[in-house]
């Protein structure tokens, strides 16, 4: 059997599909399945209590490492300049940008879905189910990332940059 090099190390943070930022706690066999496949054991920042099990075949799944405070801080700057997104919040639409690891493009839905819910209240109305899920998935990821790359809790994270994202 050929040894197979991993992408990415222990100890290190990845963003992976709609869980947002992911510490890389181990990676090998799991007892639930082939010994011989080996997996990355993702724990997602939002959740430390899960683990997602990525097999390295899938590694591709993986969408990039967590980026650096300077990169998240440049992120912001831009984030600060951007407005919302132009489309409809369909699930067809927001899933490809959520799992692209373009936290500008994120956060313009993010501002989007904001915008739609103020706009609502003012009606007395509320945003849809799906959209309300969409939001929560879009504010994971982003939050998740920054709260790795600032090494701060989610919570601190939404207190320190939330306000850049209400229009």
């Amino acid at each position: 059997m050929e040894a197979v090099v991993a992408k990415y190390e222990i100890g290190e943070y990845v963003l992976y599909g709609l869980s947002g930022s992911c510490l890389v706690s181990d990676i090998g066999p799991v007892d639930f399945a082939d010994p011989s496949i080996i997996y990355y054991h993702l724990k997602p920042v939002s959740d430390m209590k899960s683990t997602i099990f990525v097999s390295m075949k899938r590694e591709s799944d993986i969408i990039r490492r967590v980026i650096s405070a300077d990169e998240a801080d440049k992120v912001l700057a831009e984030v600060k300049k951007v407005g919302k997104a132009i489309y409809t919040p369909k699930r067809e639409a927001c899933d490809p940008i959520l799992k692209s690891g373009d936290d500008v493009a994120i956060s313009q839905m993010i501002k989007l879905l904001r915008y739609m819910r103020k706009e609502n209240r003012k009606i007395h109305k509320s945003l849809n189910i799906m959209e309300e899920k969409i939001l929560k998935d879009a504010e994971r990821v982003f939050f998740s990332e920054m709260a790795t790359a600032f090494s701060m809790s989610m919570e601190e994270v939404v207190a320190k940059v939330g306000d850049t994202l209400d229009i």
